[in-house]
């Protein structure tokens, strides 16, 4: 039954009929109480009565009524009249995608924009637990605005909703188990299937959309709909830019990633998808120079959207529903992303947010933690594309992808202060992907295919540095000159290689004497030690000369650091000293590694198949097998990066290992010097340890003789506030000088005074990290203890004895300087003595509520410092722990039981400096502190700084709070 022009639906009437579907007919209709034209869909007369199909038409309401979104047709009004139901929706002037289609294909930015826009669409579907099920270029309108998604008859709840809504859906489904919904030609396979479906359902149908857009045809065709259905099922789409040449590579790779056959291959879902189509169009844009917004015939069109919708009402709905999206879905989303370390999508999805709600104290306070780094990106040569994606993220995907930062030499300040992968890509050279920090500047040496051996990376080299001096003392005074790396570790098919080509038998490859228990054994005695399970020669994880099926590609285990030798001899290779693999592994203060890596499982696994990517490329070099290296230790060889078997701190932890030792987590990877590793390398290389859980702390006697070092006279401060600044905007900054407690020095403090608080002021006393001895100013470290004075406390960060201004210092102890290093302590603690000394002179801050504040380095030292100083009434240690051997005089061990004042330890599980069970710990067990009045908390990750980490944040408020009182506003 049609409605005549003129007929009533209840408050409107009819004017003409749009179209019309499987199940209902569509009208444009006005309102005539509101005076607007509505689109009014109909369910057909014949389908009325029949639950399944009422059911349908109530689910639509349903889920579009759960919606409000810019690019999804919005729901009015609902209602029924002499038997016909019918939904009341926005009315959208325009054509649909299909329609469009049939002129041929779109232009590439065109497409991405539509495909953008439809994502952004479907996310918030997605995030909302809906699925659409039936996406198609028919159900698309492309109006003045933009992209309209329509027809939510066929939504449904994901498996993952939340149950209360999943009732509500469930209940109205009406579909049987394994009945077949939609248009064939869109279908996903899990959808052809009848199988149940997710988000990545409508993935897979957005990915033949985006191919139709691009080539004018879909990617899977057939005559019928048993062989679309086929074609869908097992087919291959042909490449995009084989139909049609000019497709960027990023869009089409995007693309075929969607019409994955399995689930799990494709984007996880739109959300994920849409940041890959947005990073893809950022990609464009630096390489053709084009920024859509400034082309004239955007500019018109731009403008002749904005005079169509000219009407306030329109304007300020679109913009309310829009703040209402950054508000409700957007703030937690970003929240979720940072939680979950995904920086680059939270900032993207912060910028999309801002023009929307910019004001709002919740996107106020994230773009804040989200940290914006300026980073300057060479290569040599010059000339490459250069690539970045989150270290976590998928190879392909993830919420970041890949995202092009344009070609090098570059400078961006678009990525967040954190760790990354980063691709380098030029025409006649090795691509290289690596990771790394956020630093000033990133420099990739490029090789040519010709130059570069086989699986092997490079590694640039470094001179004298302090790189893994905390592990090695040794490692602080020796030049290391480039080399290259096998990026995985030796696989069983490489060994046997060895194996089959005589290396048990060619005494040639086994250059050193067999030593075992102080005596050296002949050539036959040790080869009968290198034995299979079943008297074979091999690794001891083999069987009848052989490892075991389907395990060609793991990496060998079961061998000794001899058979490691002979291999690395037959390869041309040698195995590194512990100064080439800890250089190669990187094993600084990211952890992020350790979550992609081989520990506490089961097994080893294929190589590579964890994604822990260093700094140079390699893979494994944490967990799965340890890592015979040269060096000796005594009588033992090192073997380092942990095992499958062992807990992650172990990467760094070194371990040394008799050489006849074939544990079947032993195994092996090597090196190709450039030039011969010198004595300086090769040679032995002393164990430093820095489990503390067997030391006892020194008795009262000798601890009063320690606390007698850490006093000093009170003379006259003679303070002169030397600068003052007013221009931040939550703080006003006072650098301070007065009288050291030695010497005649003058000390200098840098003070925090808050904008939004009362005096007297709370006062927190900061103590850096390792960067404060090296670094000379504060400059962007003021983020350690920004949130402290944001929460309406002072905080003064003194110049310490070798630190900032005063610096540089150095961790003198590990370059054999141990005087040197108990002066600089004790100095140190003199002055937070005089800088307490001058607080209580302010007549503005309140002395008797002070608090100690110290990261990573200045959290070590803390013990030492506030066991001496009664006037401290709380303390924060952040990523701290217990040294390794430091004069005992100055050693936070000994110091420990003296500590009374209540502490809050906070630490990264997988914290390489400081490990959970040799170092935070015992330290935390052994302070005086009572047990009310001491918390650890561990979060995941490794070094961890409250910089991006509102959980963090919260903690140490938290505690301040509660020992200092709440702070007084104005």
């Amino acid at each position: 039954m049609q409605l005549a022009v003129g007929a009533s639906l209840g408050p409107y009437c009819i004017e003409r009929k749009l179209g019309q579907g499987g199940m209902a007919e569509v009208y444009s209709a006005r309102d005539t109480r509101l005076g607007r034209t509505v689109a009014i869909k109909l369910l057909r007369r014949e389908f009325a009565g029949q639950v399944d199909f009422r059911h349908r038409f109530e689910r639509e309401a349903r889920a579009i009524s759960a919606l409000n979104h810019p690019h999804i047709c919005s729901l009015y009004d609902v209602g029924e009249q002499d038997g016909m139901s019918y939904l009341v929706m926005e009315h959208v002037d325009g054509e649909t995608l299909a329609q469009i289609l049939t002129k041929g294909p779109l232009p590439v930015e065109r497409a991405l924009q539509y495909a953008i826009e439809i994502t952004d669409a479907l996310r918030t579907a997605h995030a909302h637990g809906i699925i659409h099920r039936d996406l198609k270029p028919g159900n698309i309108m492309i109006a003045g605005a933009g992209v309209k998604v329509l027809d939510f008859g066929l939504a449904k709840l994901s498996e993952h909703a939340a149950p209360a809504d999943a009732e509500t859906l469930t209940k109205t489904a009406g579909t049987r188990a394994g009945q077949i919904l939609g248009t064939v030609a869109y279908m996903s396979p899990e959808q052809a299937e009848g199988k149940p479906l997710d988000a990545r359902s409508d993935v897979f149908s957005l990915g033949i959309v985006l191919y139709e857009m691009m080539c004018a045809q879909r990617p899977f065709r057939g005559e019928t709909r048993i062989s679309t259905l086929a074609a869908i099922l097992r087919e291959t789409p042909e490449t995009p830019s084989r139909v049609r040449t000019g497709i960027p590579h990023d869009l089409e790779q995007i693309v075929l990633r969607c019409l994955q056959k399995q689930p799990e291959a494709r984007y996880g879902s739109a959300d994920d998808l849409h940041t890959a189509l947005e990073s893809c169009r950022q990609s464009l844009s630096v390489r053709t120079g084009n920024v859509p917004w400034r082309r004239p015939a955007v500019i018109a069109a731009v403008l002749a959207v904005a005079l169509a919708a000219g009407a306030l009402g329109v304007r300020w709905f679109v913009r309310a529903s829009r703040a209402r999206w950054a508000q409700q879905v957007a703030v937690p989303e970003i929240s979720r992303l940072m939680a979950q370390s995904h920086p680059l999508a939270a900032i993207r999805l912060l910028r999309q947010a801002e023009p929307y709600a910019a004001s709002t104290p919740e996107l106020i306070q994230l773009r804040e933690h989200l940290a914006l780094s300026s980073v300057s990106i060479a290569t040599t040569p010059a000339g490459a594309d250069i690539y970045v994606a989150e270290y976590a993220a998928p190879e392909t995907g993830g919420p970041s992808g890949w995202e092009f930062l344009g070609q090098s030499p570059l400078t961006t300040s678009r990525i967040p202060f954190g760790y990354y992968r980063f691709r380098v890509v030029k025409k006649g050279f090795e691509p290289i992907e690596k990771a790394s920090g956020i630093g000033a500047n990133l420099n990739f040496p490029l090789h040519t295919s010709e130059e570069t051996p086989g699986g092997m990376v490079w590694v640039a080299g470094a001179q004298k540095t302090a790189r893994s001096a905390t592990t090695f003392p040794a490692l602080a005074a020796a030049d290391i000159p480039a080399f290259w790396i096998d990026r995985y570790e030796v696989t069983n098919r490489q060994f046997k290689g060895f194996v089959d080509r005589g290396g048990y038998r060619n005494r040639e490859y086994w250059k050193q004497p067999f030593l075992k228990d102080g005596r050296t054994l002949s050539w036959e005695q040790a080869m009968s030690e290198f034995r299979d399970a079943t008297g074979k020669p091999g690794p001891a994880s083999w069987e009848l000369g052989t490892y075991p099926d389907g395990r060609a590609d793991y990496p060998v285990g079961g061998v000794s650091w001899y058979e490691a030798a002979a291999y690395a001899e037959f390869a041309g290779k040698s195995l590194p000293t512990v100064y080439h693999w800890y250089l190669a592994a990187s094993v600084g203060a990211y952890s992020d590694v350790l979550n992609l890596s081989n520990f506490g499982g089961q097994g080893p696994a294929r190589v590579g198949s964890y994604r822990g990517l260093g700094e140079y490329g390699t893979y494994d070099m944490a967990g799965n097998v340890k890592e015979w290296c040269w060096n000796l230790a005594g009588d033992r060889r090192y073997i380092l990066g942990g095992g499958w078997n062992e807990p992650s701190y172990q990467y760094k932890t070194p371990d040394a290992r008799r050489p006849f030792d074939r544990d079947p987590t032993f195994g092996l990877r090597c090196i190709q010097p450039v030039s011969p590793p010198g004595e300086s390398l090769a040679g032995i290389v002393s164990f430093v340890s820095r489990d503390r859980r067997n030391d006892k702390p020194a008795d009262d006697q000798v601890f009063r003789i320690f606390q007698g070092l850490h006093s000093y006279d009170k003379t006259d401060l003679k303070p002169t506030v030397e600068a003052h600044d007013e221009s931040p905007s939550y703080w006003r900054t006072e650098d301070i000088t007065f009288q050291a407690a030695y010497g005649n020095e003058r000390m200098l403090a840098h003070l925090y005074l808050p904008k939004d608080a009362a005096p007297p002021y709370q006062a927190v006393v900061f103590f850096g990290g390792v960067n404060f001895l090296t670094d000379q100013r504060i400059g962007a470290k003021s983020r350690l203890f920004d949130f402290v004075v944001r929460s309406g406390r002072a905080v003064i960060v003194p110049a310490y004895k070798g630190t900032l201004e005063r610096g540089p210092g150095d961790y003198y102890h590990l370059l054999g300087e141990p005087n040197r290093w108990r002066e600089m302590n004790l100095q140190q603690s003199k002055d937070l003595g005089r800088t307490i000394d001058y607080i209580e002179t302010r007549p503005d801050i309140d002395a008797r509520k002070l608090a100690f504040y110290g990261n990573s380095y200045g959290a070590a030292m803390a013990p030492h410092l506030v066991a001496v100083e009664p006037r401290i009434r709380c303390v924060v240690m952040m990523s701290g722990g217990s040294f390794e051997k430091v004069p005992a005089e100055v050693d936070s061990w000994n110091f420990a039981p003296r500590v009374k004042a209540p502490v809050l330890m906070v630490n990264g599980r997988d914290d390489f400096r400081f490990p959970l069970e040799t170092s935070q710990l015992p330290l935390f067990r052994l302070l005086g502190t009572p047990a009310k009045d001491k918390q650890h908390v561990v979060r995941e990750g490794g070094h961890l700084n409250p910089a991006g980490r509102p959980d963090i944040i919260k903690e140490i408020l938290d505690w301040l709070d509660r020992y200092l009182g709440p702070v007084q506003t104005k």
